[in-house]
């Protein structure tokens, strides 16, 4: 027996075609949306086929039992605690276990940013349980879009759930930030050493002091640290100066020279050549451009 939906509990909402023509014109939405969504609770004899792909990316996020998905001719367990994403286009097949039938969540989601999604497909991709997991957090996410669609497709709830689709899909795909609100920071060196230098924006740091506070060698955390930021150490700690200097600017009774001795600058000059180099204009433009 096989089925493609029809289970006891399920909630699906299917975006219809007239309705995403507005989706697709509105430049809210347009380069990341769903056109489909759904939760199937313990979807026995679950079971679908599309020999020639779908439209769309899909993302299924089994939160029990386990289920088989099968891209061209290769197979891929899917278990609780994991997700795997299909690429548009891609012939594909995928079905519930019969003794242990999976619970899903789904997305069908499309747009000119959906192919970017490709980097994260293919594969089981598991989602540790633990105290930062925020795993409900996650399924709240789903519920909210729920709720909404419930109500309708009028532009400003498809608005609201497409604006919500991004961070949906990035507690996926970026699971260390979208813990790191419970992540205790003495577990992550790269948390950890932006946290000393968020305590000594005034002063002069160097890489090796940095990285001494997070217990590692400087090599090892400076390339920690570029891997997950994306910027060296140093870098980045002058941007956090540059953050705090742009916030003591938005404030008329700061001079600049103030705000320079502030961040750790002795040399107003020079904290001016940075501060374009950061943002792409001196302080005193940044200053007036914001009032």
């Amino acid at each position: 027996m096989k089925k493609e939906e029809g289970f006891p509990g399920q909630i699906s909402f299917v975006i219809p075609d007239r309705i995403l023509g507005l989706v697709k014109g509105n430049p809210l939405m347009s380069d990341l949306y769903l056109t489909d969504i759904g939760y199937y609770p313990e979807a026995r004899h679950h079971f679908r086929e599309r020999p020639t792909g779908s439209n769309q990316f899909i993302l299924i996020y089994c939160v029990g039992g386990r289920g088989v998905i099968r891209l061209n001719e290769n197979a891929h367990e899917l278990a609780a605690d994991q997700y795997f994403i299909v690429p548009a286009g891609m012939a594909h097949s995928y079905h519930s276990d019969e003794r242990y039938p999976w619970t899903i969540y789904w997305i069908h989601f499309s747009g000119s940013k959906s192919v970017y999604f490709n980097h994260y497909a293919c594969e089981a991709i598991a989602i540790d349980r633990s105290k930062s997991s925020r795993n409900g957090d996650r399924i709240d996410l789903f519920s909210e879009i729920f709720r909404n669609l419930d109500r309708g497709f009028g532009i400003e709830t498809l608005e609201y759930v497409n604006l919500c689709l991004p961070h949906l899909l990035a507690s996926f795909t970026h699971l260390s930030q979208f813990r790191l609100v419970r992540e205790p920071v003495e577990n992550d060196p790269v948390g950890l050493g932006i946290s000393f230098m968020l305590e000594h924006l005034s002063g002069k740091l160097k890489l090796q002091e940095i990285a001494a506070a997070t217990g590692l060698s400087a090599s090892h955390f400076s390339r920690l640290f570029q891997n997950s930021t994306g910027h060296s150490p140093i870098d980045y700690f002058i941007q956090l100066k540059v953050q705090r200097a742009c916030r003591l600017l938005d404030h008329p009774g700061w001079l600049v020279a103030d705000v320079s001795r502030e961040i750790g600058f002795d040399d107003q000059f020079y904290f001016s050549r940075v501060f374009r180099k950061v943002m792409g204009v001196s302080p005193v433009i940044y200053r007036k451009r914001g009032m």
